[in-house]
């Protein structure tokens, strides 16, 4: 003991001793649950989901405090939150297991009360997980439900009673235990397993020396290795702040060091660790909901966002370039960069699991949950046998590390699947979905590109201040099917809103990732949001090109694949240059003016209106030859 103080504090700090180790129990539990249902066979949605449920929430309470003072207070209201979430979801696995319709016109009291009760845990999980955001919104939509009789025009609705509120979100599947929590039940928590996996093993690391080896010694390679390593990360992570704060400690210092401003250097690591969640081959948690509720092929929604995707990151590399050329920076000597061999032969295991990945969705196609936990747990014979080949001791802590650490990233995504159930339940009860619908559609005077322009823009809205999981299930449910209705693609229509919820975490005044990176950065996360965003804006031509030439989404033939890829690429060029400010020389305004209607036109399928696009980019690639950049220009 080294003071009285200690002492007084021993009861307590032996209270969160027990609590903690409670919650790693039950982490571990969670754990085996999601690998043997994965690996043998699932069980009934309701069981699945509310055992699922159950782990995650107890969980949560467990390690997570109340946000004010801590005390015995806090402790008992988080243990007695924790056992009445276990209550409350066994119960309903039991009670609600086979279809009850009559259950649902006609709930007994207990489950209108224990039904209650789930809800106010769920709005207190999202508060302490996800902060105010999720809940309040979750909160409105309740309120909706209740409030629609007093609501004017087209939002109004005849309004519901209590019971029937309560009861069509705790006892059917389309409620709290609907699809987005069976998504994260069945899909999601093994592939962020898989994520625990390579960063307890180190795959972090290798991911920058990997990034390092392969493009540190061209022009800018301080941020184009940030852009690749934070790409190869979040793909595994699935988090855009997470992956900030990982991945930024190492990049933009370098990047600074480098000689790019610190705000650039936060706002490319940013947007490179946003961007991860639209890359394939895991896309973070969304595209299973996404494959769910379009009910297709998890691997169909991968592939289709292969090219979008890596659209998004050449926009960012472009932009990194074009920012090295203006300022006259160089790459790193070969001679101080890792070489590729060493990389790969050191650390080869890390692209085993991968490589089993691919191979299970690709080629042999078994299910998404199966095959992410044949990949997770492929990491273990491949760790130990480098760890025995390098004649190390083996930490056998890490395999456990790893279990516990994906329950607990887990949880918040259990919790927030769980309370977009209600979003999804209300919308469904009140019709506000076709109401939406039409809103949108009449904002969009019957065009297209003007639907598309108002869907991108609800999109970012609806997805300011949310996760990412969130953000695509709101818009998915409310913005996506005004799409449909003007005849875009189901894939294509829910990809745009995805990109555009996506970019949500980029664009102030709710910006995470932006805020993260600016911290390392020293930056001001307000400025760092507007400088990603402006970075993000040629990416964000992108996905207006997939819905007008489905090529993109690797649908059609090949030579149309081809075409539709490279006028992608002109427009990407074009508008970069034109942000930037510089393409081999500083652009005056008429050239970047120029450049963006360029990077516009190549947008649309019509060869003559893509030519004429293509036609004003050489028109400037001719009119700057011979002008070169002044010295030191900025």
């Amino acid at each position: 003991m080294n003071s009285t103080g200690e002492m007084n504090e021993g009861p307590a700090a032996g209270a969160e001793r027990y609590m903690r180790f409670a919650a790693g129990a039950i982490g571990l539990s969670m754990a085996a649950f999601h690998l043997y249902t994965a690996l043998t066979v699932v069980f009934s949605p309701m069981i699945q989901r509310s055992v699922h449920l159950a782990f995650a929430l107890a969980m949560l309470f467990l390690i997570t405090p109340g946000g004010g003072r801590s005390g015995s207070f806090d402790r008992f209201t988080r243990i007695a939150a924790a056992v009445l979430s276990v209550v409350v979801c066994v119960y309903a696995a039991i009670e609600f297991t086979s279809p009850e319709i009559l259950r649902v016109i006609d709930p007994l009291p207990m489950d209108l009360a224990l039904g209650t009760v789930l809800t106010l845990l769920l709005l207190e999980a999202t508060r302490r997980t996800a902060g105010p955001s999720l809940a309040i919104v979750a909160a409105v939509f309740l309120a909706y439900a209740f409030l629609g009789p007093h609501l004017p025009g087209l939002i109004g609705h005849p309004g519901f009673s209590y019971s029937q509120v309560v009861s069509s979100m705790f006892i059917r599947l389309e409620g709290i235990f609907g699809t987005a929590l069976g998504a994260s039940a069945t899909y999601i928590y093994v592939f962020i397993l898989f994520g625990a996996f390579m960063m307890r093993m180190g795959g972090g690391d290798f991911f920058i020396r990997l990034a390092q080896a392969a493009i540190g010694s061209s022009r800018g390679a301080a941020a184009k290795v940030s852009v690749l390593a934070s790409a190869l990360f979040a793909t595994i992570t699935g988090t855009g702040p997470g992956n900030a704060a990982a991945v930024g400690t190492v990049t933009i210092p370098t990047m600074m060091r480098a000689g790019y401003s610190g705000r650039i250097a936060a706002a490319l690591e940013a947007a490179a660790s946003v961007g991860g969640q639209i890359m394939p081959p895991i896309m973070g948690a969304s595209a299973f909901i996404m494959a769910d509720l379009l009910n297709v092929p998890y691997f169909e929604i991968a592939k289709a966002a292969f090219i979008p995707a890596s659209m998004y990151f050449i926009a960012l590399f472009i932009t990194a370039d074009l920012e090295a050329a203006r300022h006259g920076m160089k790459g790193t000597p070969r001679d101080q960069l890792p070489k590729m061999g060493d990389v790969i032969r050191e650390g080869w295991h890390y692209l085993v699991p991968v490589g089993v990945l691919i191979y299970l969705l690709g080629i042999v196609q078994i299910s998404p949950s199966r095959a992410g936990a044949w990949a997770a747990l492929s990491f273990i014979p491949v760790w130990l046998g480098r760890e025995l080949i390098a004649r190390r001791r083996i930490q056998w802590s890490n395999i456990l590390d790893a279990l516990e650490e994906a329950s607990r990233g887990a949880v918040m995504i259990a919790a927030a699947c769980a309370i977009i159930g209600i979003v999804m339940n209300v919308t469904d009860l009140t019709g506000l979905g076709l109401k939406f619908t039409s809103l949108i559609v009449g904002f969009s005077g019957g065009t297209l590109i003007g639907l598309l322009a108002v869907t991108a823009l609800a999109a970012i809205l609806l997805g300011t201040g949310l996760p990412t999981t969130a953000t695509y299930l709101i818009v998915a449910i409310l913005v996506a099917p005004a799409l449909a209705k003007m005849g875009v693609p189901p894939i294509a229509a829910h990809l745009f809103v995805f990109y555009f919820g996506v970019i949500s975490d980029l664009t102030p005044p709710t910006a995470v990732s932006c805020y993260v990176a600016g911290g390392i950065a020293g930056e001001s996360g307000m400025k760092v949001s507007i400088s990603a965003t402006r970075i993000a804006l040629p990416a964000l031509i992108v996905p207006f090109m997939f819905v007008y030439q489905p090529a993109l989404l690797l649908q059609g033939e090949w030579i149309d694949i081809i075409l539709a890829t490279s006028a992608t690429l002109a427009g990407i060029v074009a508008v970069s240059a034109a942000l930037v400010g510089y393409w081999r020389h500083p652009l005056s305004t008429v050239e970047r003016a120029a450049a963006i209607v360029a990077g516009i036109l190549l947008i649309f399928p019509d060869r003559m209106v893509g030519l004429a696009g293509l036609a004003i980019l050489a028109g400037l690639a001719f009119l700057g030859r011979g002008k070169r950049a002044p010295a030191g220009a900025e």
